[in-house]
């Protein structure tokens, strides 16, 4: 046990403010614990039983949890019936680009900050923030609106399973967690079924703003109970002025390097998601912030390893062979993922001419394949089995998943369509739980809390190369073979119509709408290429990391 650095001052000592060098590797050393019970780290962990209030706050976390699914894929099933509705399918991206541009770049931050401040402070931050975009995005009447309020939505979503695993690190041994952690994934695979399914049939009903408005009551039930039995961990080990707590634990975090963590993300996904879309590959937009991106993750770097405060991402986690393939396996089965499941909504609605509603239907049976396979990687890692295996075996699925995708055509039997969907699922389920745990393991207890909020941020890094390089893909197929596909009535006008809407398809003459649907599935498979190809990469590195079981942690 660390030694507590405060017990030999006198109650009489004048206090002196502690320098930087002093207090930063104190703080970074021996986080603080939260008030609500934790496991003691002298308890057998055969014998650890969950504590007074435990299932409350699991409500409240997996309320969350559930949440994260159902938006994921609700937006996936919807984004070609919203917008359209707005005349801006070509901006449909940025449904789920501003989104995960937002969580990915604050994701991080949850971590280290709920070291400082508290598990409680950061789970509100996140739970609130994400409740409140989704009422913006509910009431939004432009497109560009509702993109600021997914914006806002992924700021509070880049905290809800992040916060979930870290307030769960606290409580459940690392050798109990694997079926606590199987748990949430059902869940994350339960509200992503939902929202896959649901979504169509909402948005031909009652309208596509009840698909936002819907999870404002889940995500105020979560902050009810969460006011109710969290309690807010003590900030620091420093005993510091309660009146000046905030900015003084503030003193001691590297602000600068989050700073330039987050405008070089957003930077960075901003040039992506213009490239081939709004400007120009070569345009001056999309050269300049992807340069500027450079340039500030550049300095972020420069920065974390300098730094004599508190790190918001050590980056020693990184100084091996180890977690860098952990972490290499985390960002391509990110980017395959993401990018498959951008592409099977549109394959259905572009290609085989399905409705919003049919198209979320067929994603039914699928997506149940995620949360079985999260079941079984959590009981493979409660029986012991070792954590690399978990993760081959699921990038495995997923690239056998990808390449079948590419089998699907423009007609055919929908059964194979139903078979050919579920080894990626399966797949992803297996991976996702099993990398964050080999990642975790890597390190000691203190450090969990970053080491999580680091997997989830290189892992959504990934959704959105996944999500932005899909796009391109498509999108600048269309562009260059949409007017010699439409011939005689090529025009600019149609040609930004077919961009914008999918349902412009129905309005074409039937050998035109014929030969455009090929068009968009030559786009589609080529971006299933490309999903295949990170898949691919994914199952490659997970061969190079030989992380053991929870067992023998």
């Amino acid at each position: 046990m660390a030694v507590d650095e405060t017990q030999n001052i006198r109650d009489d000592a004048p206090i002196r403010a502690p320098s930087m060098e002093e207090i930063a590797p104190l703080l970074e050393s021996q986080l603080s614990k939260p008030h609500y019970e934790t496991f003691p780290e002298s308890c057998p962990e055969e014998v650890w039983k969950p504590s007074r209030g435990f299932w409350w706050i699991e409500t409240a976390l997996w309320a969350n949890v559930f949440l994260s699914g159902f938006d994921g894929t609700i937006t996936a099933s919807t984004y070609t019936a919203i917008s359209s509705d707005f005349s801006a399918a070509n901006n449909a991206a940025w449904l789920t680009t501003s989104y995960l541009i937002t969580s990915t770049a604050f994701q991080p931050l949850y971590g280290r900050f709920s070291d400082m401040f508290g598990r409680r402070i950061c789970f509100f931050v996140s739970t609130l923030t994400f409740m409140a975009g989704c009422f913006g995005c509910s009431v939004a009447q432009t497109m560009l609106t509702l993109n600021i309020m997914r914006a806002l939505t992924g700021f509070g979503g880049g905290g809800l399973i992040t916060m979930a695993t870290v307030i769960n690190s606290d409580m459940i041994p690392f050798k109990q967690r694997g079926m606590y952690q199987a748990m949430q994934n059902i869940l994350v695979g339960f509200g992503a079924v939902l929202g896959a399914s649901l979504g169509g049939m909402i948005a031909e009903s009652i309208g596509w703003r009840w698909c936002f408005l819907l999870q404002v009551p889940v995500s105020m039930l979560a902050l009810v109970v969460g006011y109710l039995v969290l309690e807010n961990p003590a900030h620091t080990i420093i005993q510091l002025d309660p009146a000046r707590q905030f900015r003084s634990a503030l003193r001691y975090l590297d602000l600068s390097g989050a700073g330039f963590l987050v405008v070089g993300l957003v930077s960075q996904l901003a040039g992506l998601s213009f490239g081939g879309n709004e400007y120009p590959w070569m345009s001056a937009p999309v050269i300049g912030t992807l340069v500027a991106s450079t340039v500030f993750l550049a300095v972020f770097i420069g920065i974390e390893s300098e730094t004599k405060a508190i790190p918001m991402i050590p980056l020693r986690m990184l100084n091996s062979w180890q977690p860098i393939a952990v972490q290499l396996t985390n960002v391509f089965s990110g980017m395959s993922s993401y990018a498959y499941m951008f592409m099977i909504p549109l394959y259905f609605q572009a290609v085989r001419g399905d409705s919003p509603s049919a198209a979320g239907l067929r994603l039914i049976i699928p997506s149940l394949a995620t949360p079985v396979g999260g079941v079984i990687a959590g009981s493979m890692m409660h029986r012991g089995y070792r954590l690399c295996w978990n993760v081959r075996i699921g990038t495995g699925l997923m690239l056998l998943g990808n390449l079948l995708a590419l089998l699907m055509g423009t007609t055919g039997s929908r059964w194979k369509e139903y078979v050919y969907l579920v080894p990626a699922n399966l797949g992803l389920g297996l991976t996702n739980p099993s990398v964050l745990f080999s990642f975790v393991s890597l390190f000691e207890h203190r450090e969990q809390a970053v080491a999580t909020s680091t997997v989830y941020l290189i892992r959504s890094m990934g959704t959105i190369y996944g999500v932005t390089i899909s796009a391109a893909i498509v999108q600048n197929v269309l562009m260059a073979r949409l007017p010699a596909t439409l011939g005689e009535q090529a025009t600019e006008e149609l040609i930004e119509r077919l961009r914008q809407s999918v349902f412009t398809l129905r309005d074409l003459p039937p050998d035109i709408e014929i030969a455009v649907r090929a068009l968009y599935y030559d786009a589609i498979r080529m971006a299933f290429s490309a999903s295949s190809a990170f898949a691919l990469l994914a199952f490659g590195f997970s061969w190079a990391h030989k992380t053991g079981s929870l067992a023998r942690r």
